[in-house]
């Protein structure tokens, strides 16, 4: 977590107050490999520094397609840029078509603006144009709980009746 512009407020109810936040959270392949699979049933795609790199399930040894990751509306889109078929890289067919991974509805006041992929995970940063006053009533613990959670499977937990703004 990084706050920016961080204002302090003194006496009678102290307070540190930021401009603006960004989370990073970072998801296991499993998670991107499982979401994927979901999507396209044919393929096995794992986070690399590169992208993404994925395999046919039928013919796995045939080479590989590189995907680069980018954000569009509410979803994660892996497009393709090359196809690696034994020593040969190749631009890949415009047939080959991206893939879309909708993402879970964020609470009001964050936004996912970044995406970079690393070895074997995906790191996505939110931005949180304004920090709630009303967040620091959720308890340091659920709040870890929930970014967790939300790392762990690529959705979004309630946090019953205290929710995020």
């Amino acid at each position: 977590m990084l706050a920016k512009d961080v204002r302090l407020r003194g006496l009678p109810s102290p307070a540190a107050i930021p401009g603006s936040v960004e989370l990073e959270i970072e998801v296991s392949g499993t998670v991107v490999r499982d979401r994927v699979a979901a999507a396209r049933p044919d393929l096995i795609a794992t986070p690399h520094p590169e992208g993404f790199r994925v395999r046919w399930r039928k013919h796995p040894h045939w080479g590989c397609l590189t995907l680069v990751a980018g954000i569009e509306d509410d979803a994660i889109v892996l497009t393709p840029t090359a196809l690696r078929l034994g020593r040969w890289t190749r631009r890949p067919p415009k047939r080959i078509r991206p893939i879309v991974l909708p993402l879970p509805d964020l609470p009001k006041g964050l936004r996912l603006n970044g995406i970079r992929p690393a070895e074997d995970e995906l790191a996505l940063t939110i931005a949180a144009d304004e920090w709630p006053g009303r967040l620091a009533r959720i308890p340091l613990p659920d709040l870890l709980t929930w970014l967790t959670t939300a790392a762990m499977t690529l959705t979004l937990p309630g946090f019953g009746s205290r929710s995020l703004p």
